[in-house]
């Protein structure tokens, strides 16, 4: 790198995340435009105030960042900033904010594409402060940036919106996944029900409290004139655990519990299911070393079928095929690892990475399955039914067609950050999960999973290798 290239990377900076919704462009702009309402629906900052009632470039808007400190410190010494580029035909606007010695910019564009439109949001800094306020400032903006745009889709008036294409019931709708599926689900249209144990205030979908045992009325979820009933259970405590006798009852009973909750539930309700999207997990296979496994693979046994891994799905996957009440479609979706943008797992990788420890993991041998969080997003809308051709019923592996080793996998995470890497032999692996509360064999074992249901069906991965989804990641 040349001292320019080196100049230019410390004094400037930019990041665009775009997400697709079911509406009409100028429908959406309408709210976008208008920074009255940008707190309404992104909850990474406070909103703006609006000094007058222009909307027009030269307009003076301040800032507000979240957080008492923060906040506070800002609303006292930060100049105000101003509308810089807006423009009705190109559905854009740009907002301004001066730092020392240089700027932060705030640009929100919306494009029509077929079915409705994407919104291109852009946080772009200049100056000397660009390293450290990318970190503070730029980068938290666009936490959760998905369950914004679907608060931003209940903003549309409903003549803006695209028609309501399914009813979606998620059980387990407040974990990484379940957000992310919520989010998506709404931003293209359709109704979405979250089942949780606790509900979050400004969450873009109605919320029903169960315990995941119990009936209760959580059941009208269910209810749902004149459009077709789906079903995703997501529901099932974290399984990054101490590998004990009273964690592995948790994992287990709140899985098997759930399921059987769902399944009272839908028959005592007698309501039709379209689709019932019932997750599972790729460690169902336990540590399966060199062994190449896709959905017709049998499962270990004996002292291969780890408590943890087998010892847990095989229950959930059991206590789904004996259900008294199923759908018209129904899957069992074995996920594999999910990267995505603020994704556990990755939070988790790159703390290590950025600390120095990105080395490999043990033997660095095992086989790591993942998939793309946007191709996860994508299978499970193809199960549903709401585009694409669906699979045969039956167990779909959700997991990209290259998996990497674990060794590969770092070596990649620390060529993106620009980091060495010391390695973690098993011991001081073992060492480290004792002192976390953690279980050492999610990260010494592996396996290598991939579907031959999603080759046959010609299933299209937008980020099939490991390589391409760091691309993607900020």
């Amino acid at each position: 790198m040349t001292l320019a290239s080196l100049k230019h990377t410390l004094t400037s900076w930019q990041r665009t995340e775009s997400r697709f919704l079911s509406a009409n462009p100028d429908a959406i702009f309408a709210v976008v435009g208008n920074l009255k309402q940008t707190g309404q629906w992104m909850k990474s900052f406070d909103g703006f105030l609006v000094h007058d009632d222009q909307r027009g470039v030269g307009s003076t808007v301040d800032l507000l960042p979240p957080g008492r400190l923060l906040g506070a410190l800002h609303r006292e010494t930060a100049p105000s900033g101003s509308i810089t580029r807006r423009n009705q035909a190109q559905r854009l606007v740009e907002f301004t904010q001066p730092q020392p010695g240089g700027s932060l910019a705030l640009r929100w564009a919306v494009e029509a594409v077929q079915g409705g439109a994407r919104l291109h949001f852009t946080v772009e800094l200049t100056g000397p402060g660009t390293t450290a306020f990318k970190h503070t400032v730029a980068n938290p903006l666009f936490d959760d940036f998905d369950i914004s745009c679907a608060r931003l889709y209940r903003l549309i008036p409903h003549q803006g919106r695209y028609r309501v294409r399914r009813h979606v019931v998620i059980a387990g709708g407040r974990g990484y996944l379940g957000r992310r599926l919520t989010a998506d689900l709404v931003c293209r249209g359709n109704s979405v029900v979250v089942l949780t144990r606790t509900q979050e205030p400004d969450f873009p979908a109605a919320q029903f409290l169960w315990d995941g045992k119990h009936q209760g009325p959580w059941r009208a979820a269910f209810l749902r004139e004149n459009y077709p009933v789906s079903l995703v259970n997501l529901a099932g405590e974290l399984v990054d655990q101490r590998n004990t006798p009273a964690s592995l009852d948790r994992l287990r009973s709140s899985r098997v519990d759930s399921t059987r909750a769902l399944a009272d539930a839908v028959a005592r309700l007698g309501v039709p299911v379209q689709t019932w999207v019932q997750s599972s997990t790729t460690a169902i296979f336990g540590d399966a070393g060199e062994a190449r496994l896709t959905e017709s693979s049998a499962l270990p046994t004996g002292s291969a079928a780890l408590p943890e891994m087998t010892g847990v799905a095989r229950p959930w996957e059991e206590a789904f095929a004996q259900a008294p009440v199923l759908a018209e479609h129904n899957y069992v979706l074995r996920t594999s690892l999910v990267f995505g943008e603020q994704a556990p797992l990755l939070r988790r990788l790159l703390l290590l990475v950025r600390s120095g420890l990105g080395g490999l993991v043990g033997t660095g041998a095992q086989w790591v399955s993942w998939i793309a969080l946007a191709d996860w997003l994508k299978l499970v809308r193809q199960l549903l039914g709401i585009e694409g051709e669906r699979p045969a019923e039956g167990i779909v592996h959700a997991a990209a067609p290259h998996p990497v080793r674990n060794e590969e996998m770092m070596r990649a995470l620390r060529a993106k950050y620009s980091m060495p890497g010391i390695g973690a032999p098993a011991r001081l692996v073992q060492a480290g999960a004792n002192l976390l509360g953690s279980n050492p064999r999610m990260a010494l074992t592996g396996r290598h999973v991939t579907s031959s249901v999603l080759e046959e069906l010609g299933f299209q991965f937008d980020e099939p290798t490991f390589d391409q989804m760091l691309q993607r990641l900020p």
